[in-house]
């Protein structure tokens, strides 16, 4: 490139966080004074000067560096100057294709001032490997500042840059999350509607037409100013949005974060990790939903639920009903005759009887016998709730229950044979260090200790297993008998209050009552068992 006395020159200044924005040697103002100062010395004029701060050297799409990129194209600026080659950017092969085949094939003159690179000057042999050690920095950086995000998510700290759909970050600690009331009240209503057997188009469907906004649109609302007029919704809610919440473990008072990374910290492309390589911290904040109701949502989005075409919307006993003989889901009718709606064995409508027999029940039958059984169980149980809890441990966890006294004393026995083993041991260290016994013995007891204390610990862990069974069964009696407590004075019957209460519903059918359609019915209630 021949020599040039008239250069419009182009100051480029950058500074990221991870440079450091203490160190008064990289800030923006020295870097922009000490250039200026260099170009006014040598006599040429300041065409613009470019200022990207808070970018990072990897990404080259920031965008005072794209504007001098423009203005090179247009002509305006035919010298590019940097403190040094860092600050033009820390990828060794964007930053080789700028500084040996970009700015030559513009007659651009490049100056790294602290690296001693002028493009004018043949001995510039060190600037490709300044580059590769601006990357390698670059690298150790990403590495280190990704080693610590991943210690705040393992501790269950929140690292996300706005706040989750029916969360907010707690004023006092922006690592904790609180709940939003305004959102919260709808992820809450698309759980129970999935629970209820609406289907994830008919949840999104329901939520636009009632006007509630999508996650986007919430928080593109937090951020409308008032003077710009009237709010109007861009993005509505859609299936993928409602698979999203209803999977998501957020809600249940687990941090699940790291479900995505950026390919290289060279690009800024975003990919997502293996579930397995999802950094989940259980209980660090407030849940929105149950986690049974949560279990029970993850149940229904996975299966396939019928529907009735009038009216699109499940039976309130679709999912629960299955043949006591076969194990086939019962299938639901709609008979347009005053007789009713009914029920029958999915392996007999398909097969006839070579598969089973019909286990028919009309709708009517069901809903009564469903109902009255529901409202039995509601008094029994509020008539004596320690009655009520040992009732339903006894059908759930069987002989627990009697074991729980054995294994408590067997625990206590186990216990005290460890801390004797552990007198032992240490006898017989001292007897050996005093002598009186040789080290042959002392190693066979030894040994002999060592293996009655393993299988010692053993035990005592299979008993603690079997204590805590029985306690979780309690624990669960409890939160049941807590939930039939709020259908205190049920009259009827929605497919909401059949999903938290029951886990499934037999239909049996005698050979010799067939004829009569004489069927006997076994509800089995969640934490309890067959009614």
């Amino acid at each position: 490139m021949r020599a040039q006395q008239d250069y419009n020159a182009g100051i480029y200044c950058r500074l990221s966080v991870d440079d450091g924005t203490d160190s008064e040697s990289m800030s923006i103002g020295n870097q922009k004074h000490m250039l200026m100062d260099y170009v006014l010395k040598q006599g040429w004029n300041i065409s613009e000067i470019y200022i990207d701060d808070g970018w990072s050297g990897v990404n080259f799409e920031r965008p005072d560096f794209k504007r001098m990129i423009s203005d090179i194209e247009g002509g305006r600026i035919n010298l590019v100057i940097v403190k040094d080659l860092s600050r033009l950017g820390r990828n060794y092969i964007l930053c080789g294709q700028f500084t040996e085949i970009y700015f030559p094939e513009r007659n651009v003159r490049f100056i790294a001032l602290n690296d001693g690179i002028d493009s004018l000057n043949n001995n510039n042999d060190i600037a490709p490997f300044k580059n590769i050690l601006n990357d390698m920095y670059a690298k150790d950086i990403s590495v280190k500042v990704r080693s610590a995000l991943y210690a705040k998510a393992k501790r269950g700290e929140y690292l996300g840059s706005c706040d989750p759909y029916g969360y907010i970050r707690d004023p006092d600690n922006k690592h904790h999350l609180v709940i939003n009331p305004e959102t919260a009240s709808v992820v809450k209503r698309i759980f129970e509607m999935c629970v209820s057997g609406y289907g994830l188009y008919k949840i999104a469907r329901i939520l636009n037409n009632e006007g509630a906004l999508s996650p986007s649109d919430y928080g593109a609302f937090k951020k409308f100013q008032l003077d710009n007029g009237e709010f109007m919704p861009k993005v509505l809610w859609h299936e993928s949005m409602i698979r999203l919440i209803i999977r998501n473990e957020m809600f249940i008072g687990n941090m699940v974060q790291c479900r995505k990374r950026s390919q290289s910290y060279r690009t800024q492309k975003i990919v997502w990790n293996p579930q397995e390589d999802w950094v989940v911290v259980k209980n660090t904040h407030e849940p929105i939903v149950s986690e049974e109701l949560f279990k029970q949502a993850q149940k229904h989005i996975e299966g396939r639920t019928r529907f009735i075409k009038k009216n699109g919307e499940p039976h309130i006993f679709n999912g629960l009903l299955f043949c006591a003989a076969c194990g086939r889901r019962m299938l639901h009718h709609v008979r347009k005759t005053s007789r009713g709606d009914y029920f029958t064995c999915g392996k007999y409508s398909r097969l006839g009887k070579m598969g089973c027999t019909s286990h028919y029940i009309t709708v009517n039958d069901i809903y009564e016998i469903v109902l009255k059984d529901i409202q039995a169980n509601i008094v029994l149980d509020q008539s004596d709730e320690d009655a009520a809890i040992k009732m339903i441990i006894s059908s759930k966890c069987a002989d627990d229950e009697k074991h729980l006294t054995i294994a408590k004393i067997e625990l206590a026995k186990q216990s005290k044979q460890q801390f004797d083993l552990d007198a032992r041991i240490k006898k017989a260290y001292e007897d050996n260090v005093s002598g009186k016994l040789p080290d042959d013995l002392f190693k066979m007891f030894l040994n002999d200790y060592e293996s009655e204390k393993l299988k010692a610990a053993q035990t005592i862990k299979a008993i603690e297993n079997e204590i805590k069974t029985l306690d979780n069964a309690k624990a669960n009696a409890s939160s049941f008998l807590s939930l039939l407590k709020q259908y205190t004075d049920v009259t009827a019957l929605d497919r909401y209050i059949l999903n938290n209460l029951i886990s499934r519903i037999d239909i049996a059918e005698s050979p010799e009552n067939a004829r009569k359609r004489n069927q006997t019915v076994f509800i089995y209630y969640k934490c309890r068992g067959n009614a």
